[in-house]
């Protein structure tokens, strides 16, 4: 069995026996209490400041547009957003879409005759039992467009629309494809040094593996994927003795780097769906003003901190058709430790503005230790229900 799958499969088998594990930052990034009461600590910033990233300096905690956030619900979503119930017997943890946003599907081993592998249930059968799905363990993280096997020390790309595959010198790691589909990168890592002295080479070659070449080298760094079919997401340190992380734009064409962000403790780096925003969060910085998420450009231009009371779990909101920077929206869950229903609320980074999407006197729900997922065209989440542990849905309002 692959690798991933492997890993996959631990976590999915953990989740079922351990209710308190944490969630996969780059899925959820939610906080914990202690972050979240060093955070809500800190003096807001102020409206009158600016700030504007440079690569020689760190980001400031004053934003160039101050989003406004609605700490306690109000206002009552027209409609109203209705959770539905997906599953039951509470089977189910770690929920991921089918590709074509029809499905919910979660690894599972149902029952001693049935095998181990991805099981789904369709949106539009609801409470059903689960169907078997594949036993390819890939799945679970695969494009729509193709499949990353990672076995020892093969790396196999299969695309799905004809079944083509390709044995890449990447040797066992896994690769991030370019959004043209032309190329790939990947980063090797001597993971048998300390922490302190690995050091990752950064590789990018044809998607078929041809013409594989070293492009960087990353002090206590890594790849985390392409900002564009030019550009790559990644992350290094100035040196190996060096406690600040630091989040940079590479061009492959020519080798520049632009600086998004550094800070010691940085976490939950994603990138919106448009490649054009990038959020994270810092906490338990020795300069308060720089706990909090964050919201940079990636071309560097702009850069501002959510207001504290918005902090908790966050992933992007995907457009059916692809998203524009203009469309990019950022959904969070803020964290309210004393709160007996969650909500959502919904940040546009281009204008600051935030939306709240429910109410929780109207749609009362409780998302199961940060397990959420946006289905892949923008619509819909689908949750693990604190109160049942079962998979619900929860259709998004439109705008």
């Amino acid at each position: 069995m692959i690798a991933a799958g492997l890993l996959l499969l631990a976590g999915a088998l953990a989740a079922c026996n351990n209710e308190s594990r944490p969630p996969d930052a780059s899925v959820t990034a939610t906080a914990t209490s202690v972050e979240v009461a060093a955070v809500a600590a800190q003096p807001s910033p102020s409206a009158t400041d600016t700030a504007t990233l440079t690569p020689t300096t760190e980001p400031t905690a004053t934003p160039t547009t101050t989003p406004t956030s609605t700490p306690t619900p109000t206002a009552t979503p027209t409609p109203a957003p209705q959770a539905i119930q997906l599953t039951t017997g509470g089977c189910c943890t770690q929920p991921f879409w089918s590709p074509d946003s029809q499905q919910v599907r979660f690894i599972d081993k149902p029952a001693a005759d049935q095998p181990v592998g991805i099981w789904g249930v369709s949106v539009d059968a609801p409470q059903t039992a689960p169907e078997f799905v594949t036993d390819r363990l890939e799945e679970s993280t695969a494009s729509p467009d193709y499949l990353i096997e990672t076995n020892g020390d093969t790396t196999v790309i299969e695309r799905r629309a004809d079944g083509q595959r390709w044995t890449v010198p990447a040797g066992g790691r896994t690769v991030y494809i370019s959004p043209d589909e032309t190329r790939i990168a990947w980063a090797v890592t001597n993971s048998d040094a300390p922490s302190s002295n690995q050091v990752s080479a950064l590789w990018l070659a044809n998607l078929d593996g041809s013409d594989a070449q070293q492009i960087a080298t990353l002090p206590r760094g890594g790849l985390s994927g392409w900002i564009s079919n030019d550009v790559l997401f990644i992350s290094s340190r100035e040196s190996l003795d060096s406690r600040q992380q630091i989040l940079y734009a590479l061009s492959v064409s020519d080798g520049t780097r632009t600086e998004l962000a550094r800070a010691e403790r940085m976490r939950g780096q994603s990138l919106s769906p448009s490649g054009a925003w990038l959020v994270y969060y810092v906490t338990f910085d020795s300069d308060p003003s720089k706990n909090g998420i964050w919201l940079v450009s990636t071309d560097g231009s702009q850069s501002m901190v959510l207001d504290h009371d918005l902090f908790g779990a966050y992933q992007w909101r995907n457009c059916p058709d692809g998203c524009t920077p203009e469309e990019d929206r950022l959904l969070m869950v803020p964290f309210r430790p004393d709160a007996t229903y969650h909500w959502l609320v919904e940040l546009n980074p281009a204008t600051g503005e935030v939306r709240q999407l429910t109410d929780p006197d109207v749609t009362p729900i409780k998302i199961a230790n940060g397990d959420w997922r946006v289905s892949p065209d923008g619509r819909t989440i689908a949750f693990v229900e604190s109160s049942d542990r079962n998979i619900w849905l929860l259709d998004l309002p439109e705008g």
